[in-house]
């Protein structure tokens, strides 16, 4: 009966441990989380930001690539978004360029991400699903899903505001 009772225990203790190194790494989806976890979260990954579209403010991140560091200098920034050729985004002109050094050469813009178009250095809104571009590099993601909609019917040539969170 003791042996039982220690091999149990020992396989208690094993699968504990199996089934840590086994769990996938992939994060669980914000909805889920605590709001400090989240908050935690958000701050080791990169600058938490606000970006402020008619009057509605909208959480955001920028995370750790040299084009969101850089970004993140030139905060406060005041941009005018425009849609652009029927795409599921919405762009705006920097008056320089982001370096991209480290970064993908390419990436498909998804729903909520914030991008950086360079070769026409542009700030990008994504409100829908793009396809993969070479010279998209996603810098950041918006922290709520009503942004998309927000973004979606902003209008055009519509002033907005970039701030960090501090």
């Amino acid at each position: 009966m003791k042996l039982m009772v220690v091999l149990g225990i020992c396989g208690l203790g094993l699968s504990g441990c199996r089934t840590q190194k086994t769990e996938p790494t992939t994060k669980t989806p914000t909805t889920q989380q605590s709001t400090s976890h989240k908050q935690h979260q958000a701050t080791a990954q990169g600058q938490r930001i606000v970006v402020t579209v008619n009057g509605q403010r909208l959480p955001a991140q920028l995370n750790r690539s040299s084009a969101a560091r850089a970004l993140t200098k030139r905060l406060p920034l005041t941009v005018k978004f425009r849609d652009y050729a029927g795409l599921p985004e919405k762009v705006a002109d920097l008056d320089r360029g982001l370096p991209t050094k480290g970064m993908p050469s390419g990436h498909a813009g998804t729903k909520g991400a914030i991008g950086y178009w360079s070769p026409e250095q542009r700030l990008v809104f994504y409100w829908g699903t793009e396809s993969y571009y070479e010279g998209i590099h996603i810098i950041g993601q918006f922290d709520q899903q009503r942004a998309q909609k927000v973004v979606r019917h902003m209008g055009n040539q519509v002033t907005v505001r970039i701030q960090k969170v501090k």
